[in-house]
């Protein structure tokens, strides 16, 4: 199948925030008139609201992908000698990276 190549920001060395600004935004089930709001459901791969843009979060895509036969490999090392990065970009179908850790990938 296709492999999946995530450069992310690294796990929070001391610890993660103990608070969010959005623990304390209401739950909205339904819009003014009735409308229901959308919920999350499925095979998310991630409780809502918890941080997934590092690597062990992994952008909640690793149980999708594996459970459709692609890889998956996530990383922050991507600068110095023989990064992760490097080893599997040529053979990557596809590769995400954050706009402020930013993994530079140039045509050859």
């Amino acid at each position: 199948m296709s492999k999946t190549l995530c450069v992310l920001y690294p796990d929070p060395v001391t610890c993660f925030p103990p608070i969010y600004a959005r623990d304390s935004l209401p739950t909205i089930l339904t819009y003014p008139g009735g409308q229901s709001a959308p919920m999350p459901s499925g095979p998310l791969g991630f409780t809502p609201g918890a941080l997934v843009g590092s690597v062990s979060g992994e952008l909640g895509l690793r149980p999708y992908l594996e459970s459709h036969g692609h890889e998956l490999i996530i990383t922050s090392d991507k600068d110095g000698a023989d990064p992760v990065f490097e080893r599997h970009l040529p053979d990557a179908d596809v590769v995400i990276s954050q706009p402020f850790w930013p993994a530079y990938l140039t045509h050859r």
